[in-house]
């Protein structure tokens, strides 16, 4: 008996680039790089130096490509990792001077850590991520799925938008792998019946729900961190005897559906018995004032005093939650084979960001779980590519892996009024009359108003509203981008380009350069 195990990470940062540094903007970016995408390549091309075979599905955003393709992201990088090094250095100095010499040999990890990852940025990766993971696509070791071109949340949008949404999120792909995408992440897992009918229409052959938009049931999801006024009861979906273990086809269309394993999701992301939770992992949420740097460990979760981080101790810990994670998937497949499933399919789906940035120790996981699903002879790494389109149909729920299974986290009593305006923009831009514009001028800007007009989209700012994180930044960049959205559509309109108007321009196409190829 053979379990297929199919590992699915959805890569994704908002667009910051030249939008604010410190405390938010490209330090999110940066935090990223550092702390997941570079850790997670340097894991997998030292596995493929072992020739152990780790074959991974990634979605990259395009707000990411975009980000990680650029001249100055690059540069602005390597200037962040010399300022953290400094900071790790000058923390040093200052613990020992306090005679404090746990805090300082936490000080030298971190000083190591960063001066580590610029050395193998420059050196290894030739400060170009993207083209790491294009050739670690082409070499057959990932297989890389398109998405939204801004990460937006799609069930919400109206026909015209969820076009230039996929068409664009395909155009970045393509011109970043020089190839068509054959599947397509979903952002947030958010689906409704009818997208499949826009994929099918782009070249695309799958895409992936959350469990109980096929299995039905209750979703998965945790109120606990949300403020009592936010909190929503979650639904309950009618069950369908369908199971997530086998892949199905959209009943009358030519496109498969994957659908999220419950239980492997539950096991890492579960705010209650999750593995990130653990005493002995480093705490994300207390940072020294002094320097930013993350020295405690988790300890109690209800009680304010903290430990002093121990890296060694978290690793340690790292490797027995990959082993019983390892156990709990054998299980799993047991079980599915046992219900009839010759050969389970088993998919697992995480954002990637969880592993090294919020979860510090998360990439030490994934390698052990990796290095244990080599090792197994009852576990298997499978691919989209490797499956065919199924005869097996199934018709999934409308649904997202948000709370309550459905749109809320994206619409509610505190986002209402983002999505009267996103319509809002989307009726004005369709008003336009494009038929005569034919100057550069003209062209430039209707190409800068749709860009606008995407970026308003984002999922992002929704999401931040919902969540009071980091509110007033995520209102400040809607609102910014629907100003600079009105006053290209204006100028269309009335014909209005002065001299002002063309250096304003010119200003916004270097602020918000996103999708610099359309036209």
């Amino acid at each position: 008996m053979n379990s297929n195990i199919m590992l699915v990470l959805h890569s994704h940062i908002p667009y910051v680039k030249r939008q604010g540094r410190w405390p938010f903007g490209e330090v999110w970016l940066f935090e990223a790089m550092a702390e997941t995408y570079i850790p997670f390549l340097r894991t997998w091309l030292r596995l493929r130096e072992e020739g152990l075979q780790a074959p991974v599905t990634l979605s990259l955003s395009p707000p990411l490509l975009d980000q990680l393709s650029s001249d100055y992201i690059q540069k602005e990088f390597l200037v962040y990792l010399r300022e953290r090094e400094d900071k790790a250095a000058e923390d040093e100095r200052y613990y020992m001077s306090v005679a404090e010499p746990n805090m300082a040999a936490l000080a030298s990890f971190y000083h190591r850590f960063y001066r580590d990852i610029r050395r193998d940025f420059t050196l290894e990766l030739d400060n170009n991520l993207v083209n790491v993971f294009k050739e670690l696509k082409n070499n057959g070791e990932v297989e890389i799925l398109a998405t939204a071109a801004s990460h937006a949340y799609l069930p919400l949008l109206d026909r015209k938008s969820l076009q230039h949404q996929i068409y664009w999120g395909k155009r970045t792909y393509e011109k970043c792998f020089d190839c068509e995408p054959q599947g397509f992440w979903l952002p947030e897992c958010g689906y409704f019946q009818g997208i499949e009918d826009l994929l099918i229409a782009n070249g695309l052959s799958y895409f992936y729900v959350d469990s109980h938009a096929v299995e039905g049931g209750k979703p998965m999801g945790d109120s606990s961190l949300m403020a009592p006024e936010l909190v929503c009861h979650d639904e309950t979906f009618a069950n369908t005897g369908l199971s997530t273990y086998r892949p199905y086809k959209i009943k009358d269309k030519n496109i498969m559906v994957l659908g999220r394993n419950a239980m492997i999701s539950q096991q890492v992301w579960s705010a209650d018995y999750g593995y990130p939770g653990d005493i002995d992992y480093r705490e994300f949420h207390r940072e020294s004032p002094r320097s930013g740097f993350k020295y405690w460990r988790i300890t109690d979760r209800n009680n304010g005093i903290k430990l002093a981080y121990e890296p060694e101790l978290a690793r340690v810990k790292a490797k027995q939650h990959a082993r019983h994670f390892l156990n709990s998937i054998r299980n799993t497949g047991r079980e599915a084979f046992n219900l009839g499933f010759n050969e389970p399919l088993i998919v697992g789906c995480y954002d990637t960001e969880l592993f090294g940035h919020w979860w510090w120790e998360g990439i030490d996981w994934l390698e052990e779980v990796v290095r244990g699903i080599a090792a197994s002879s009852e576990l298997n790494f499978i691919l989209p590519a490797q499956i065919n389109i199924p005869d097996a149909q199934a018709q999934v729920f409308e649904s997202s892996w948000g709370m309550g299974g459905k749109h809320y986290i994206w619409e509610n009593k505190e986002t209402k009024w983002m999505w009267d305006i996103i319509k809002q923009a989307n009726k004005e831009f369709e008003e336009i009359d494009n038929s005569g514009i034919d100057s550069d001028i003209k062209q430039r800007c209707l190409a800068q108003a749709l860009r606008e007009l995407i970026l308003i989209e984002s999922s992002d700012w929704l999401f931040m509203v919902t969540n009071n994180l980091t509110r007033d930044y995520a209102m400040k960049r809607f609102f910014e981008h629907y100003t600079k959205f009105l006053r290209l559509v204006n100028a269309l309109r009335d014909e209005s380009f002065g001299s002002n108007f063309v250096e304003w321009l010119k200003n916004v196409e270097l602020e918000d350069d996103f999708l610099s190829f359309l036209k």
